[in-house]
């Protein structure tokens, strides 16, 4: 659900700062809250990526079953976590808590709040690369969410990721591991996603056979419904019951989310992060759609270890693999074009600007019906922007903006329809 951007505005401008001083506080209150809660079962997810749409959807299952609480939006981190134990509620029969990190400690202390009896390890993939020394290091601070765990606990793990299949061997609490492994307790196989289908998997478990149909857009989402589906298995659910409450749950906003323009065009909305583990499955999606014209619409990515030229020439060379006509955007985008040509697409499919605001007025009068656009880039970098402008005139073009928000929530954005 979007959020009013005024109140947006009120939670940066005067909430925030009183939060940050409060931190001390809230976490005390927080932690006393949290034994008072001892009806509701609290379910804990970490993972690096497809925390947030595993939340959403496992919400929308266990409100089948009862009244059900869920992190709010993105806050999943630092005081963030303590805020959501917070807004539990005693009539909440369960409680959905992301518990994310951007430095060493930060789960264990978001782990010591939430106290999870169910917790969610989705996958330890290449994120916060500035802030760990190695994968070890980061699989060990994603471990912390399994150390919270009571000896009655249960642990959700996917044995398709070697560090969190190694987290399975070591944990001592009840294991229900899921994935396309074989070793898998609940396996999941026939990955069907080729725009404009939506994703569907295999179910199997003993003589259990079931086909789970989704809204979400690509096989990166497999971690995330496999994981669902054990976690409500877990909780007392059946397979088929699960199956039907996902089926009607759309995508996430910013996060492979489908968007149909005035013009008939689909844009894929991608822009919620851009690391290169986030980055190459959606160029999947992209290349293998069903389209008159694929096209990608891309400002940078992260987490790749390379400088700017090197992360250019790769999304380049990379463009011409995945789509028809690409768009970059940024400083030096015309490096990439220049290898998206040498890579193969012509020049007349290829436009780089150095900023948001010429690239969406360029692609309003160039998007047609038919086409699908694959819009990635950085949170920091707004592309979400390139969006709203196809719908109508928007209020801000900042070149830098120190938001960590997507611009729907922004009360900055602005938007005027334009009136068809």
């Amino acid at each position: 659900m979007s959020r009013s951007p005024l109140n947006a505005r009120v939670r940066e401008e005067f909430i925030g700062p009183i939060v940050k001083r409060s931190e001390p506080v809230l976490f005390a209150l927080a932690s006393v809250w949290r034994r008072l809660l001892f009806r509701t079962t609290v379910i804990g997810i970490t993972g690096s990526l497809g925390k947030t749409t595993t939340k959403e959807l496992l919400a929308e299952l266990l409100a089948s079953k009862g009244r059900t609480f869920r992190s709010y939006h993105t806050q999943n981190a630092g005081v963030g976590v303590a805020l959501n134990i917070l807004r539990i509620r005693p009539w909440h029969r369960y409680a959905v808590v992301e518990i994310a990190t951007g430095s060493p400690g930060m789960i264990k202390r978001g782990a010591e709040l939430a106290r999870p009896d169910v917790a969610i390890v989705l996958n330890v993939m290449r994120t916060h690369t500035t802030t760990f020394r190695n994968m070890d290091e980061y699989a060990n601070e994603k471990a912390q969410l399994l150390d919270s765990l009571s000896k009655n606990g249960i642990a959700v793990l996917n044995v398709d990721d070697p560090f969190v299949s190694q987290m399975a061997k070591q944990t001592p609490v009840r294991v229900y591991s899921f994935g396309a492994r074989p070793e898998a307790d609940y396996r999941f196989e026939e990955v069907h996603t080729r725009w404009p289908e939506r994703l569907s998997v295999r179910f199997r478990h003993g003589k259990v056979d079931r086909q789970i149909d989704t809204r979400l857009v690509g096989g990166q989402w497999l971690t995330t419904v496999a994981a669902v589906i054990t976690a409500g298995i877990a909780l007392g659910i059946d397979v088929d019951a699960a199956a039907r409450a996902l089926k009607g749950v759309e995508p996430f906003v910013g996060r492979m989310q489908p968007e149909m323009l005035p013009n008939g065009a689909i844009v894929l909305r991608d822009e919620y992060g851009a690391s290169v583990d986030t980055v190459e499955p959606s160029f999947l999606v992209l290349k293998e759609a069903s389209a008159e014209r694929r096209i990608l619409v891309i400002t940078d990515v992260s987490d790749t270890g390379m400088h700017r030229r090197q992360r250019l020439r790769y999304l380049g060379q990379r463009s011409a693999d995945v789509s028809d006509f690409a768009v970059f955007i940024g400083e030096n985008a015309g490096f990439a074009r220049r290898r998206a040509i040498e890579a193969g697409l012509p020049p007349d499919a290829v436009h780089a600007f150095e900023s948001l605001r010429p690239a969406a007025e360029f692609l309003r009068t160039e998007l047609k019906s038919g086409d699908v656009m694959l819009l990635k880039g950085r949170t920091g970098d707004h592309a979400t922007r390139i969006f709203y402008a196809q719908l109508g005139e928007i209020a801000c073009w900042k070149i830098d903006c120190p938001k960590r928000m997507l611009c729907d929530q922004c009360w900055e954005l602005g938007l005027k329809r334009s009136i068809s």
